[in-house]
């Protein structure tokens, strides 16, 4: 007879940006193995990959990693590892004072972390002469995929994803049905008023973050930090 396997309990949140109510499980002893794999490897992208591969195990498929926006992902990786290890995390931070090189801890409590998406903006952008650009949030995966890049590069693949339509009072574009270079002409064609509208739009994306202060353990030093995003939390 073989051994008993425990079967996880599972739970439930709702993501901040979608309102998508999501179950999920903790993560097991060999998906965090993974996990510390990953992380030990100092590449982002393997990093990504892990936690990718992490949140569709513990959802049991039911959750594209890549295609749900950032701030989504992060948030649900963090209600993962609530339940998966523990309630607090104990976070090192670089000493914040001049000439000294120590560090400090942070014991955060992660069930008092939130996201703030009131600052949002609104996601239908008027272009003038009753022309409306309907946008979306950027995948995750695409987030990651357009890190180092300058706001020029950056702005092209960004809007090929998120612009879902474009319409006036006659006629309605869906963005699906046309082809790259279509959309580059029209990203062209914009004014510099009608770009900085729309890249506000993206800019308001809410983030998760959490201020923490600390002392530093050499030379005593107490600083206020802001984390921000998963790498900063663990």
């Amino acid at each position: 007879m073989g051994l008993p396997i425990q079967k996880a309990p599972m739970y439930k949140c709702v993501l901040p940006v979608s309102k998508v109510e999501v179950k999920y499980r903790p993560f097991l002893v060999k998906e965090q193995n993974y996990l510390l794999i990953a992380r030990e490897s100092e590449d982002p992208t393997q990093i990504f990959d892990a936690i990718m591969d992490l949140v569709k195990a513990v959802t049991e498929g039911e959750v594209d990693a890549s295609k749900i926006a950032l701030v989504d992902l992060e948030y649900l990786f963090l209600q993962v590892r609530t339940k998966s290890v523990g309630e607090t995390a104990k976070v090192p931070l670089m000493c914040m004072a001049k000439d000294c090189d120590g560090v400090g801890y942070s014991e955060i409590d992660l069930t008092k972390i939130e996201v703030d998406t009131s600052g949002v903006l609104e996601n239908k952008i008027e272009l003038g002469s009753n022309l409306i650009v309907e946008l979306r949030p950027p995948d995750s995966k695409l987030i990651y995929e357009v890190e180092g890049l300058n706001e020029v590069e950056i702005i092209k693949p960004i809007l090929r994803q998120c612009m879902v339509r474009i319409y006036d009072d006659e006629n309605v574009y869906e963005m699906a049905e046309h082809r790259d270079s279509e959309i580059d002409e029209f990203i062209e064609s914009l004014t510099v008023n009608q770009f900085e509208e729309i890249s506000a739009y993206f800019e308001s994306m809410p983030q998760l973050k959490h201020e923490v202060e600390y002392k530093c353990e050499k030379c005593g030093t107490v600083s206020t930090n802001t984390l921000q995003g998963l790498q900063s939390f663990f």
